[in-house]
């Protein structure tokens, strides 16, 4: 039988993968690649501030990557699967290291680097041409810095919505 702490874990995942995959779809600027910029790594970052490693992978990288592939940009999934799980994953990691508040501005600035050298790398690979690449950083930095501002506003507000637990699950 599952704990009532599980199935909280579980419930917040499901809406974390569809929060992601709303605010990933629902407002999307193009950008000089074959991509588009968009709100997901906000909710990215905050999903990994209340959930485990695990999970906070599957909210970033299924969120993210059924957003690619609803959109048009199927090709992008496993890329996007990769790259936002990364980004869930270790942003949780670090936080479940260390949580103060100066951490945790650096460790959603370490998540939002790994999104924009992983699309870095996915647009090189996909262009053929790292010079393709390179011309996606500037989106990707807006979307950083987008996704940082999201984060760092809203995490207050889930704690004081008690959304924010002092323990993340661990299954």
């Amino acid at each position: 039988m599952k704990t009532n702490k599980q199935i909280q874990q579980i419930v917040l995942s499901a809406l974390g993968i569809a929060i992601v995959f709303v605010a990933t779809i629902s407002i999307r600027i193009p950008n000089a690649m074959q991509g588009y910029v968009n709100m997901g790594d906000g909710f990215i970052l905050l999903f990994a501030s209340i959930l485990n490693p695990g999970l906070s992978f599957l909210v970033g990288g299924l969120g993210s990557g059924l957003a690619d592939v609803t959109g048009g940009y199927g090709y992008y999934f496993i890329f996007t699967l990769i790259i936002k799980g990364l980004e869930g994953f270790i942003v949780a990691y670090l936080l479940q290291k260390n949580d103060r508040p100066m951490y945790r501005i650096l460790w959603y600035l370490i998540g939002s680097m790994i999104m924009i050298g992983g699309y870095f790398l996915a647009d090189s690979i996909i262009n053929q041409s790292v010079w393709l690449g390179l011309a996606s950083v500037w989106g990707n930095l807006f979307q950083a810095a987008m996704g940082f501002l999201v984060a760092i506003v809203g995490y207050p507000l889930l704690s004081k919505l008690h959304m924010v637990s002092s323990e993340k699950a661990t299954h």
